[in-house]
């Protein structure tokens, strides 16, 4: 009887590691080791190292360090024992069938059964996908191009459709048992004598892969009215819902190559983005994230973005997300969350706006802490001592949930700084404001304080160009002194009162093409967008408002002051008297309080 441990050595013997490795890094003789560049980090010299004779490598780069197994496992994104599988056929060894202690287990039929629930499903995306092509199924391709799939990006995905019969027929032909159909979960054994059916009928189909893009399991999706809009399939020997994400294995190399995931809500979220070239976005399988996904996620990338509508269901998404990841932090490891405008998904927002829209939102993700400062503060008001003392109390018993001491203590101090800042504010200031800080991220009030004013007030606009003609009096009673500023002032003024509504989803290219480009590369940057979160496409519509008219508010009383300045100060070259002093005095107090 074989051991595991035994069969491991056996590998290790056939293959030395370097052949193992070989085939992803091109390594060169260096004394008694090989060396070359690190397949996991970006790097220009050669720090990854290889020791047949020890049978581990190192990176002295990252500290990247492991022997034959965890080298397919992290290179392939593997389980280890598909690892073990997969180094086996590589030796040219039979893959015994171990049991949890790790010894052999005599019968096969475990592994039997996955071979076959493989072929099953592999031949059911096969028919699926044929029959997307079929003529009598085009309006179908009809409804997908509606949705801006492309021809290419539908075969890259697998993309297929179900029609209301047929792969029962298919499957039989193939040989394939009923119980076997059955157990893939693409046909529902009903009760009494009827004869088992279909899962998946009339709906688009959106295969799942493994890591190895071997086809594990459907998503289904209505094209007319109906419930339940997705439809997945069920759990298998092959498929657990929880520990895999849709387009996982489209997007690792990628994410390799040192981006981070995205993480969308749906397949057609999903495709969307990689259709306009952000290619590291993937999805849960019809639930909430889990921990397991999460697991996945960190191993090829220790920061995820997680991207959420902005509306009441996202906030609640993302407090879910927030409060899951909360309990399995670890040093180096977090994720990040983005929100889009209230109503908008990644793929109507990329195609009402643009992809480099969205990667403006994904370039100043939120961190984790502000977002469980915001589940700590929903609903919750600090005015009298005992809510306080509570407040401080269920802060605590929060951090707590962090399972890292490490971690866990530098959440506590961030945190508890949040609370203290809180408790000096006035009780009008509290939870009404802190509630904001997802969408609004850096409070008008600090914007305020910005020299580039009207900077922001522009870039606001443009972004939100359904505010132009609304603040049109406003706009037009700003002081500017800076010509350019005051001619792209004056093209957004006269734009819009020739009633170019139609121009609201592309105002930013018009502007480009209209000879202000400069102003969207060198003013609409980050430094922008820290200082006044409202100007973002990302914000919503009462945001971007409400701070639009909060910093025209403060530059309108800045440039009375201003003049109320100047006209005493020409007083007082004609006439020094303690009137106009005191008058200069008080209006110069004034403006140093803004």
């Amino acid at each position: 009887m074989t051991k595991l441990k035994d069969h491991l050595d056996a590998i290790r013997d056939r293959l030395p590691l370097s052949v193992v490795i070989a085939p992803y890094v091109a390594l060169k003789k260096r004394g008694r080791s090989l060396t070359g560049l690190c397949p996991f980090h970006n790097e220009k010299g050669a720090s990854f190292s290889v020791a047949d004779d020890k049978g581990f490598y190192h990176c002295f780069g990252c500290g990247a360090h492991g022997d034959h197994f965890s080298f397919i496992v992290e290179k392939l994104h593997m389980p280890f024992m598909d690892a073990v599988e997969h180094l086996s056929k590589q030796a040219g060894l039979t893959m015994p069938k171990f049991d949890k202690q790790g010894e052999e287990n005599s019968s096969s039929q475990s592994t039997d059964s996955k071979s076959v629930l493989y072929d099953i499903n592999e031949i059911a995306c096969q028919y699926f996908e044929a029959q997307l092509r079929a003529p009598e199924h085009q309006q179908i391709r009809d409804y997908l191009k509606k949705r801006g799939m492309s021809g290419a990006l539908a075969k890259q995905f697998r993309v297929g459709f179900a029609p209301a019969r047929g792969l029962a027929a298919v499957l039989h032909q193939r040989g394939f048992k009923m119980v076997d159909c059955i157990a893939s979960g693409l046909l529902i054994d009903p009760e009494g004598q009827r004869q088992p059916y279909e899962r998946f009928r009339d709906r688009v189909m959106f295969p799942i892969q493994d890591s190895r893009g071997r086809v594990i399991a459907f998503g289904g999706r209505i094209t007319d009215a109906g419930e339940p809009k997705y439809l997945n399939s069920p759990e298998t020997p092959l498929f657990h819902k929880g520990r895999q994400l849709y387009a996982h294995n489209q997007s690792i190399s990628t994410v390799r190559a040192g981006q981070a995931f995205i993480v969308v809500e749906g397949y057609m979220d999903v495709i969307a983005l990689h259709q306009v070239g952000l290619t590291v976005a993937v999805a849960p399988l019809g639930t909430a994230l889990t921990a397991e996904q999460i697991a996945l996620m960190w191993r090829s990338c220790p920061k995820p973005v997680l991207c959420f509508d902005g509306d009441n269901a996202g906030r609640r998404a993302a407090h879910r997300a927030a409060q899951l990841v909360l309990e399995i932090l670890k040093p180096g490891y977090t994720v990040e969350f983005c929100f889009l405008p209230e109503g908008e998904d990644p793929d109507s927002f990329v195609k009402k706006h643009t992809v480099a829209a969205l990667r403006e939102i994904l370039n100043y993700p939120i961190g984790l802490t502000d977002v469980l400062w915001q589940v700590f503060m929903e609903g919750r008001t600090i005015n009298r001592p005992e809510d306080k003392a509570k407040a401080r109390q269920d802060l605590l018993q929060l951090s707590y949930r962090i399972q890292d001491p490490e971690v866990r203590h530098f959440y506590q101090q961030d945190l508890n700084q949040k609370l203290q800042k809180l408790l000096m504010q006035k009780p009008k200031e509290t939870a009404k404001d802190q509630k904001n800080l997802i969408h609004q991220g850096v409070r008008p009030g600090e914007a305020k304080k910005n020299l580039d004013g009207h900077k922001i007030l522009l870039a606001t606009l443009i972004n939100h160009p359904t505010l132009v003609s609304e603040m049109a009096e406003q706009l037009m009673s700003l002081k500017i002194d800076n010509e350019f500023i005051d001619s792209l002032r004056n093209f957004l003024l006269d734009f819009f009162s020739a009633d170019h509504h139609t121009y609201n989803d592309n105002l930013l290219s018009v502007v480009r093409e209209k000879g202000f480009g400069s102003f969207i590369d060198q003013a609409m940057t980050q430094d922008l967008y820290i200082k006044a979160r409202f100007a973002h496409t990302s914000s919503e519509l009462d945001q971007a408002r409400s701070g639009w008219l909060e910093v025209w508010h403060f530059l309108e009383r800045n440039s009375q002051l201003k003049d109320t300045a100047d006209q005493v100060s020409l007083e007082l070259k004609t006439d020094l008297n303690q009137r106009s002093w005191q008058s200069l005095l008080s209006v110069k107090r004034q403006q140093s309080q803004l």
